[in-house]
């Protein structure tokens, strides 16, 4: 009640509105290609058998519906639902796994380097003091001003040797390729971007079974406008009520609408993962340092070594390039 009276409990509300109007559009295209396509031409390819039927008492006939299913109907039924099982399981997974945070071991080293670099500055300062003052002046010691003046001088020379950025966000260090999300409010390693139709952060963790979401996305888009082009043709060609000949039109158009859109999407993404680019980097105007590696090597650092799992929905367990 606290967060509804607040209206953050209307707006995470709202951030979902996005990933159920595009389930409701994936919903929409099966159940229609179903209903006008794929159940019709199952409901035509069975006969009936009539049989003898023997009992103890009776004798009678009756009719058994002997299903006889072509082989491209059996192929159309179980790639379509391998592809939605597919499309699904990756969906899911892409929702609920993180991008992935900025390590803390990473943190810690950071963090020792500044330690040491205070250290040093207050070694030097009192070094000098000590050298400069006499038996009746101030103590030694560095007072707590100094020492914050230390801190933020050790940070800023930090910044500038490593090439470490400070997210004033976060109010902490963070690596090279890693940028803060003013929705999730949190840093993420190699963010891509934040996809608000998925309600989530596409980065590290994540983007591998984000390009696995597009491809089975596009692969079930290509397969239904292939298919249902038959049903398409037919329907334009036939008595057709006013209705069927709208639902079919405009799913089959609207279909080929979708598969525009994803087709180029994908391709925008396929060859990001061949340059080594992010979506954030590739929209920066800033010069952006030249990553010397070859189209395999990158393809390798977001899909992994193993080639049983690239095409599957399963994120590689690889380690981020932090430095």
């Amino acid at each position: 009640m606290k967060y509804y009276k607040q209206g953050q409990f209307l707006c995470y509300i709202g951030t979902w509105i996005p990933f159920v109007i595009l389930v409701t559009i994936f919903l929409y295209f099966y159940v229609v290609y179903v209903q006008t396509y794929l159940l019709p031409r199952i409901r035509s390819e069975y006969i009936e058998r009539p049989v003898v039927e023997i009992n103890t008492y009776l004798i009678q006939l009756i009719h058994i519906n002997d299903y006889v299913f072509s082989n491209s109907t059996v192929v159309i039924t179980i790639l379509l639902h391998t592809l939605l099982i597919l499309f699904l399981i990756t969906l899911i997974r892409v929702v609920i796994t993180l991008p992935g945070r900025v390590p803390q071991e990473w943190l810690n080293k950071v963090e020792g380097e500044i330690n040491k670099m205070i250290e040093n500055e207050e070694n030097m300062i009192n070094f000098h003091k000590k050298g400069s003052q006499t038996s009746t002046s101030f103590s030694s010691e560095i007072d707590d001003e100094q020492r914050l003046q230390l801190n933020i001088k050790a940070r800023l020379e930090l910044i500038d040797k490593s090439g470490h950025r400070f997210c004033k966000n976060c109010q902490s260090f963070k690596p090279k390729r890693c940028h803060h999300c003013r929705q999730c409010k949190t840093c993420w390693l190699k963010m891509d971007h934040h996809c608000q139709w998925l309600n989530n952060c596409i980065g590290y963790n994540n983007y591998k079974l984000f390009i696995n979401l597009l491809c089975y996305s596009w692969l079930l888009i290509s397969f239904i406008m292939i298919t249902y082009s038959r049903c398409y043709y037919d329907t334009l060609n036939s008595f057709s009520s006013d209705s069927k000949l709208f639902l079919v039109s405009f799913t089959f158009l609207y279909c080929c609408f979708l598969w525009i859109l994803l087709t180029a999407f994908t391709l925008f993404h396929l060859w990001a993962i061949k340059s080594n680019i992010t979506t954030l980097e590739y929209c920066e105007n800033k010069p952006r340092q030249p990553l010397q590696k070859s189209a395999l090597e990158n393809f390798v650092e977001v899909f992994g070594i193993n080639p049983l799992i690239w095409f599957l929905p399963i994120q590689p367990n690889t380690k981020p390039i932090l430095d």
